[in-house]
């Protein structure tokens, strides 16, 4: 079990950072294997963008999530929502949601992605370290900004756009993300404004 100190207490994402270590190791043995990352929000915050969210949340195939339903003794369930179809396993650890998405599908207006079917998203997955922990796998930013023109994130977006702007990003996987992504050239080109436009 995690202890939360006082700081902790009133600092989510200090409890965040407390919890995914030992969550980590518990996917990592569902996984087997397998591909899997953190997404979203906190993925964001751990490259160095201010992003908040009360939740974990996770990408993998079908097999590893149940796997750790079984392991959690937890049901997973289907569903479709506004932007997201998948497999779903919902947990709390400590006070933090922690969701699961097998085989997920985010549907936009205009584009659809299917992360699992992308090759270059899984090759370029960024391993960073958590204090007490060996590292945690999320999804490049590159693929954040393209997901959140996809799902017209604006907040998120703007988050993205501006640290991309400011420290580079990698236009090779960009290339290679929007490819295998197989977006139309709207959603083409309105990720390469995102990061080529003067602000």
């Amino acid at each position: 079990m995690t202890t939360v100190s006082a700081e902790e207490l009133i600092d989510p994402e200090a409890i965040q950072n407390a919890i995914l270590p030992p969550l980590i190791r518990v996917v990592e043995e569902a996984a087997v294997g397998e591909r899997w990352a953190l997404v979203g929000a906190t993925a964001c915050r751990l490259q160095g963008v201010y992003a908040t969210s009360p939740n974990l949340e996770f990408i993998t195939a079908e097999p590893p999530l149940h796997s750790l339903a079984e392991m959690l003794d937890i049901p997973s369930e289907w569903g479709r929502g506004t932007h997201l179809a998948a497999q779903r396993l919902h947990f709390m650890r400590g006070r933090v949601p922690v969701f699961v998405f097998g085989n997920p599908v985010f549907h936009g207006r205009y584009d659809s992605l299917t992360p699992m079917e992308i090759p270059s998203l899984w090759d370029s997955r960024v391993r960073v370290d958590v204090e007490g922990g060996s590292g945690v796998l999320v999804t490049p930013l590159e693929w954040e900004l393209l997901l959140a023109v996809v799902l017209e994130s604006s907040a998120r977006l703007d988050a993205v756009r501006k640290h991309l702007r400011d420290h580079g990003f990698d236009n090779r996987l960009l290339t290679r993300l929007l490819r295998e992504g197989h977006v139309g050239s709207a959603t083409e080109e309105a990720v390469w404004r995102e990061v080529e436009t003067e602000a």
